[in-house]
């Protein structure tokens, strides 16, 4: 009986031992497991999400350099023409509002102002350049004047609409130096009111000679195709032979809505 009771005290002892022993060894690999996942979890600062480019689009564009020109015609008045180009350097569309201007002597004093000055066209896409133009009476001086613009302006709330342009001339006009025809073609379905045709003329330098403009007596309507006929205002010095290149464009009245405000 004795043995018996020895045996068994022998017995639950070596299990005790081995019990402690597994519960050791499981211990030691709990820490060992928690350890590991702690040394391969990666860092708070990485950042691995994917860079994703910006799709916001920029109104951007250049005012080049003013040039005011003068001479005098026929009957002796003294005149000035003033050109101002604004390229369009963004990747949305631009409407120039009305420019003001002041004309200078060369030693800086104010001889005259201009307001209400256009450019043409008004409204220009990513890439184009437009020209704020004008020829106004000279009462004063005109040796050594400069031109200070004042332009105005903003993105557009219009989708820009331009017409075709074909069937172009350039010839002799007794009025005003020169004259462009040519044919408007309207391949949209709706209606053009109010319907401008500007011509800017450029020599072999690629300087604005003038710009020739007007405004059609009737609306052009949907896939119709008529005939228009421009001039300067007052500039009589250029000639058709004085023509390297052109820029024409056809476009109906539209008005810009600045939602800045």
């Amino acid at each position: 009986m004795k043995k018996k009771i020895i045996l068994g005290l022998m017995l639950a002892s070596t299990f005790a031992l081995a019990s402690c022993d597994l519960f050791s060894e499981g211990s030691s690999l709990t820490t060992q497991k928690t350890t590991d996942t702690a040394t391969t979890k990666p860092s708070k600062t990485e950042d691995t999400t994917p860079s994703i480019p910006s799709t916001k689009k920029e109104m951007k564009y250049e005012v080049g350099v003013a040039t005011i020109d003068s001479w005098t015609n026929s009957i002796g008045s003294s005149w000035v023409k003033i050109a101002v180009p604004v390229k369009n350097t963004g990747d949305v569309d631009i409407y120039l509002g009305d420019m003001s201007a002041d004309i200078e002597s060369s030693t800086g004093s104010l001889l005259k102002t201009i307001s209400m000055i256009n450019a043409y066209p008004d409204y220009i896409k990513p890439g184009e350049t437009a020209y704020y133009y004008d020829e106004t009476s000279a009462s004063f001086d005109t040796t050594g004047i400069k031109v200070v613009p004042h332009v105005d302006i903003h993105k557009s709330s219009n989708e820009v609409i331009r017409y075709d342009i074909s069937d172009v001339s350039i010839t002799e006009d007794s009025l005003s130096g020169v004259k462009v025809m040519g044919r408007i073609e309207n391949k949209t379905s709706k209606k053009g009111t109010l319907v401008y045709v500007a011509a800017n003329l450029f020599d072999s330098n690629d300087k604005l000679i003038c710009n020739c403009f007007t405004i059609l007596d009737n609306d052009l309507n949907a896939f119709d195709k008529i005939g228009f006929t421009c001039s300067p205002f007052a500039y009589r010095e250029v000639k058709p032979s004085d023509v390297a290149r052109y820029e024409i464009y056809a476009y109906p009245t539209q008005f810009n809505i600045d939602f800045s405000f």
